[in-house]
């Protein structure tokens, strides 16, 4: 009666002064009262069907994300699932390629979030229309994939088939079997029944529910904050006569589509570039033994190529030999940079050689270390 009652009313009640706990029974009261209840009721109608309106807005969205989440969990329909993202984001990337004619970009952006080489220069690009561009880089794609795929499942097969054919009284159900993407670690838990069953591919299937489903449930709570934080204050755009409802049906309708944007990159990206931690630290490994080859020999060269100075080893020994035998080093021969053991100061004045005019100069180390490393000098003596 406070809110939605007449003032009439309460004018009356102060005149006839009734005592606390009596009972009214005017007739006057009895509309009143009737009055301000259907008021009542028609605010929190309105109330309730404002929210209820800002609420389809989510529901919508709501539709959309559980849809892809139920098919990750069953299964069904999750490969069609995975290839609409693909084609979704290598769209998207293509046409924005097409918008700034940058195509040495769209090489990086592709090779950053799905790991592969196009095997295309950007003047081949700009040759190729917009659906030839999509139709090579999709097919590249699925070839990688394919090839990553039976990568992956032939080793983690025999694997599981040894586990399978041990001794051991109790055999899991399960196995986990980390991933990596370079960036994260990716736990998957792999039925080893239906690995059995399809000769490791399950392993694969694993990999791509995992993504999906942890790609889902992240981007979706961050999401869901963010429309609320856009609801709280959309009321205020009544100020500038505008529409509440409508600003947040266009707010949140942009913010979707970025959302479904995010996921697309962020999932194809993990189930393109994730493999099996052991066989990254295989890959690791080889790659620092070859680097490590490359450096040996490296040595070697610059070693066997180098005079006395700063060495105490073989060469020398064998140098000295070859002086004591009167064999003395050819005048015309070409000389070599020399390495030193310890680096001159700053300022400490050291004699280098033109390599190509013979030229002799005594500089400071400072000037003569820039000199070796670009313009063909060597130390002679320091």
């Amino acid at each position: 009666m406070q809110l939605f009652g007449s003032d009439r009313v309460a004018k009356v009640m102060d005149k006839l002064n009734f005592e606390e706990g009596e009972v009214i029974t005017h007739s006057w009261i009895t509309k009143s009262l009737e009055r301000a209840q259907t008021k009542v009721e028609q605010n929190n109608f309105s109330i309730r069907k404002k929210q209820l309106e800002y609420d389809d807005v989510l529901s919508n969205q709501r539709d959309v994300i559980y849809e892809r989440r139920r098919h990750a969990l069953s299964g069904d329909q999750l490969r069609s699932d995975i290839y609409d993202m693909l084609e979704d984001l290598v769209e998207t990337e293509v046409e924005q390629v097409y918008k700034t004619d940058d195509f040495e970009e769209l090489y990086e952006r592709i090779l950053r979030f799905l790991a592969i080489d196009i095997e295309l220069e950007p003047d081949e690009m700009k040759q190729m229309s917009e659906d030839e561009l999509i139709d090579h880089i999709i097919e590249k794609a699925f070839d990688a994939y394919r090839k990553k795929e039976e990568m992956i499942a032939q080793p983690l097969f025999e694997v599981i088939k040894n586990i399978e054919e041990s001794d051991a009284e109790e055999k899991p159900e399960r196995v986990q079997v980390i991933f990596t993407d370079g960036m994260r670690r990716i736990p998957v838990v792999v039925d080893v029944e239906d690995a059995l069953e399809n000769e490791g591919s399950e392993v694969v299937r694993a990999l791509e529910r995992t993504a999906v489903l942890s790609t889902i449930d992240t981007k979706w709570m961050e999401h869901l904050r963010e429309l609320d934080a856009v609801k709280g204050g959309i009321g205020l755009r009544s100020f500038a006569q505008k529409d509440p409802l409508l600003e947040y049906k266009r707010e949140a309708f942009d913010m979707f589509m970025q959302l479904i944007e995010e996921l697309n990159r962020e999932t194809i990206s993990m189930i393109w570039k994730a493999i099996p931690e052991m066989q990254a630290d295989q890959q690791l490994q080889q790659a620092q033994e070859q680097k490590a080859k490359v450096d040996i020999n490296k040595a070697k060269t610059e070693h066997s190529d180098s005079t006395n100075m700063g060495f105490s080893g073989g060469n020398a020994q064998q140098n000295g030999n070859s002086k004591s035998n009167g064999h003395q080093q050819r005048s015309d021969e070409k000389p070599q940079p020399v390495t030193v053991e310890k680096e001159p100061g700053r300022n400490d004045y050291v004699k280098v050689q033109n390599m190509n005019s013979g030229e002799v100069a005594d500089i400071k180390w400072k000037k003569a270390k820039r000199m070796i490393e670009k313009d063909g000098w060597m130390l002679i003596e320091k």
